[in-house]
């Protein structure tokens, strides 16, 4: 799977923190390639919009907070934008 694929997949969902380690491990997964596990939870979506950048990808990664009702009121989570949509 390639970057955009893995971009595109993640697109327009709510990405909290499962959805966001998921999502980070898939990415570095597929950048690096490391020849052992690697700890990214220290990566914020300021890291990554700088990784989406300097590969010129037409994606930005945003936080928001959640404002439906219900058990992820309150919190926030990750959106990805596509500028080519």
């Amino acid at each position: 799977m390639t970057l955009e694929e893995i971009l595109r997949k993640y697109v327009g969902i709510k990405m909290f923190e499962k959805e966001q380690a998921d999502f980070k491990e898939e990415f570095f997964r597929e950048l690096f390639d490391p020849y052992q596990p690697v700890d990214y939870t220290r990566r914020s979506p300021l890291f990554l919009n700088a990784v989406l950048e300097e590969e010129n990808l037409p994606y930005v990664i945003t936080t928001l907070i959640d404002r439906e009702s219900g058990f992820t009121e309150g919190k926030r989570y990750w959106n990805i934008i596509c500028f080519d949509d």
